[in-house]
């Protein structure tokens, strides 16, 4: 048997463990309310994890490419994003598979496997700072916004009419 017919067959035991080790990854409290249920109204999280495990060991099974990894890997990576979790901490995650894959493949594949995983945590790092950038903006843009407000609150600054805008074209 070839590496993708190996982790086809052990699917479910490679994304139970995988699941398990990713919400491990939080408070103990929290990891408890995480694996509790994977309802999407109840559990939130959970559920969000959950499928994006699965989604990505998915691919992992088929054809795959950065896009499609980063992709697939977006709805947890979002999450841990804006939770408090360094750049490491926030895509540790994705290393646990590699713990995974020893204790269930051959020695002779895992290798080939570890290979795999590096290209996912590639892929969930550079989707983590693709989001971090994201909400840098949010709150520079947020920060403007209230600035510009209270400037104009304060008659510092005046709201431009279309006049204006049109009048400073011109010139």
């Amino acid at each position: 048997m070839d590496l993708k017919q190996i982790l086809k067959k052990n699917k479910d035991l490679f994304v139970k463990k995988w699941f398990q080790a990713t919400i491990d990854t939080y408070p103990l409290q929290t990891a408890k309310i995480l694996g509790k249920d994977s309802n999407r109204f109840d559990n939130p999280v959970g559920a969000v994890t959950h499928e994006t495990i699965e989604d990505v060991f998915n691919l992992i099974l088929g054809k795959f490419n950065k896009e499609t990894l980063e992709k697939a890997l977006d709805p947890i990576i979002r999450i841990r994003a804006v939770q408090a979790f360094s750049a490491s901490e926030a895509v540790s995650f994705v290393f646990a598979l590699k713990d995974i894959g020893e204790d269930i493949l051959d020695s002779s594949m895992i290798r080939e496997f570890e290979k795999i995983v590096d290209q996912i945590a590639l892929a969930s790092f550079n989707k983590y700072m693709k989001c971090k950038e994201e909400i840098f903006l949010l709150k520079a843009t947020e920060s403007k916004r209230r600035i510009h407000r209270a400037f104009e609150r304060a008659g510092l600054v005046a709201e431009l009419t279309e006049e204006d805008l049109l009048s400073s074209k011109n010139s």
